[in-house]
């Protein structure tokens, strides 16, 4: 059954939204309009910003609203490859100016969006109608009209899941590491950039450093290296220990976990089978680790 996507009131027309496009800066470029690609980083923060123009008196004439009911501007984000939904942004129209001029901006952590970020502008009751007629809005956080604007994510350049916390404050791993890999390899249909996340230990400042600097040092590439092998290492000897991913070869769905380490299989070996390559990992795990680690040039320049 198809869900109803009409208001049971009345709604106002999509024009009384307006002003610039939703501008987006991800880790210092220029600003990029919604309309075109642009790179995430993990381990930045995608700062967004929109010049709003709204036409209030329009918005409460459509709604059948009386004059001098407050409304509110909302913005909320979410993404389809993590499943993340959040408020950005909320600012209450004040005054009774016809037409209001508002500055909405907000930052979107880059570990919590995929694929696409979807920007949902609203305007909306601040608080409950309590004299509305029939067909009128009543309840505060009633939708009166809404955009939306979607960014897709630059696809093009390699990514991955990375988060920056304090290993003293929980249980995400020895205090002393620099970094912890979290995954689940009984699970390979779950998508990858949500169900997989290698965690960085903030009171590590060298390995903090290492991952956020561009250009990374010497040091910071060293550091680099060893977080990638371990990484592909992590990844690579739990799936081939899942013997359905290894019987699957590859039968995934694109985004999830078990089509994600199979490609990175493939390019590492081509034209290897699974199985040949899990009886390698069990039978001569320490030829396996070095021929890995030759692979995928740790240490080069």
């Amino acid at each position: 059954m198809k869900a109803a996507t009409t208001m049971p009131y009345r709604s106002a027309n999509a024009a009384r939204i307006g002003g610039g496009p939703w501008e987006v800066i991800a880790a210092g470029p220029p600003p990029a309009a919604l309309s075109g690609p642009i790179e995430i980083d993990y381990v930045s923060t995608i700062q967004v910003r929109r010049h709003l123009t709204v036409d209030t008196e329009g918005v409460r004439r459509d709604c059948g609203l009386p004059e001098r009911l407050p409304l509110i501007v909302s913005a909320i984000w979410s993404s389809a490859g993590t499943f993340v939904k959040r408020c950005l942004a909320q600012i209450e129209l004040g005054g009774q100016d016809a037409h209001q001029h508002i500055d909405l901006s907000g930052e979107i952590p880059g570990g919590e969006v995929a694929g696409t970020l979807q920007i949902e502008t609203a305007i909306m009751l601040a608080c409950d109608n309590a004299e509305a007629a029939a067909l009128v809005a009543k309840y505060a956080g009633s939708v009166l009209v809404r955009d939306r604007h979607i960014v897709y994510l630059d696809e093009s350049t390699s990514r991955f899941p990375v988060e920056i916390v304090d290993f003293s404050t929980g249980f995400w791993a020895n205090p002393e590491a620099g970094w912890r890999l979290s995954w689940n390899s009984l699970d390979m249909e779950a998508p990858f950039l949500r169900s997989v996340r290698l965690f960085v230990n903030a009171t590590h400042l060298r390995v903090v450093h290492a991952v956020s600097v561009e250009p990374p040092s010497p040091e910071a590439k060293a550091i680099r290296d060893a977080i990638y092998f371990d990484v592909a290492r992590s990844l690579i000897l739990g799936a081939l220990g899942n013997d359905e991913f290894v019987s699957r070869e590859g039968n995934y769905g694109n985004g999830s976990c078990g089509r994600a380490i199979y490609t990175l299989v493939q390019l590492l070996f081509p034209g290897d089978r699974l199985e040949g390559l899990k009886s390698a990992a069990e039978q001569r795990p320490e030829q396996f680790g070095s021929d890995l680690q030759g692979k995928l040039r740790v240490f080069y320049a």
